[in-house]
């Protein structure tokens, strides 16, 4: 069994029609970071929840550690949570909030305490600050000291609701090398919800797409980008082009050629060719380049520059495709655009 297993686990609120969390099942594995990931009413945050027994679901079962903690109350889990907000008591200092729950209920000795204190302060690399007020720190010295309270107690499993959505932007990529660089250094077994496909990507080992309750797909971050298990995947991780297509066991045939795509699940009938915009292979001078590099021959519909890059719309055999072009590279509206498909960036999708 796995580390952390749900099984079959629904949750409807009283005066809803549909469940929040629908007959979902996910297993993690123990050291691992799995991303609950997906727009503003998934279920991710409920999901959350359940597992840290702050809601009760109405069926399924969940375990930890191979023992089930139905029925088990929040405070009685071998978990931690961590929220959006770091919730710290304002009139105590950093050393104060961290060993807070140790302290007031006496399950350390004070030399241990203050020992894994000090452990505690060097891994959120606050060394030397256990002595700051709470009302001194920045923004993200805040959600570090809520890390390591969180963190104090050995949990079996450390959970993170949307924890850096507060912060600004360069300090969300700050606070989310701590998270990697604290499961590396503990091997605590993570479940992390953000509604940012940029933070699950940077954070996890495994991501959990939701949508309506459910797991649409469950898999390694390099997967949604190289192989989305539905247009609704692709969708949501930046795939733009759909290519009607028919499938025929691993061969692919559209208006762009022929394919073969080996190991696609979809069914043999229609399906969509989706092309991620960075899929197009281009050059500086396109006269030297030899036809057999870039097949394609396209006319610009539009130019749009974004920085060092260049969004291309052209139209290509009947088809109208998004390009993403190096600004370098990027072609003048009237030109005659030559290209080519890096293979690694195309999937057949249901």
């Amino acid at each position: 069994m796995s580390f952390l297993a749900l099984e079959h686990v629904s949750k409807t609120y009283q005066g809803m029609a549909d469940p929040v969390v629908d007959d979902l099942s996910l297993d993690v594995e123990k050291g691992e970071i799995v991303v609950l990931l997906g727009s503003s009413g998934c279920g991710k945050t409920t999901l959350l929840k359940t597992i840290a027994g702050l809601e009760t679901q109405d069926a399924g079962t969940v375990s930890i550690d191979g023992e089930c903690v139905d029925g088990i109350n929040a405070e009685k889990r071998p978990i931690a949570m961590v929220f959006q907000k770091a919730l710290l008591f304002r009139n105590m200092t950093v050393e104060q909030n961290i060993n807070f729950a140790p302290r007031v209920n006496r399950t350390m000795e004070k030399a241990e305490m203050a020992a894994k204190v000090e452990e505690m302060l060097e891994l959120i690399e606050m060394k030397g600050m256990g002595k700051k007020k709470a009302t001194e720190l920045s923004g993200g010295q805040e959600q570090r000291v809520s890390l390591a309270r969180a963190l104090m107690t050995n949990p079996k499993i450390l959970l993170l609701d949307e924890p850096f959505s507060a912060l600004d932007a360069q300090l969300r990529v700050t606070m989310r090398q701590h998270i990697k660089r604290i499961n590396q250094a503990l091997g605590t077994t993570m479940v992390f919800v953000t509604h940012d496909q940029q933070e699950a990507v940077e954070v996890a080992d495994r991501i959990a797409l939701m949508h309506g309750g459910r797991i649409l797909q469950y898999a390694k971050p390099i997967d949604f980008y190289e192989r989305p298990n539905s247009r609704a995947v692709a969708d949501f991780f930046g795939w733009r082009n759909f290519v009607p297509a028919q499938k025929n066991g691993a061969c692919i045939e559209c208006a762009l050629g022929t394919f073969d795509f080996e190991g696609c699940e979809a069914a043999d009938g229609s399906v969509d060719l989706a092309i991620r915009p960075e899929a197009v292979i281009c050059a500086n001078d396109m006269s030297n380049a030899a036809s057999t590099d870039l097949p394609y021959e396209g006319t610009l519909l539009d130019v749009m520059p974004q920085g060092p890059f260049t969004l291309c719309r052209v139209s290509c055999k009947g088809v109208e495709l998004e390009l993403l072009v190096k600004a370098t590279e990027a072609p003048t509206l009237g030109d005659t655009f030559c290209f080519g498909l890096n293979k690694r960036m195309m999937w057949p999708v249901a």
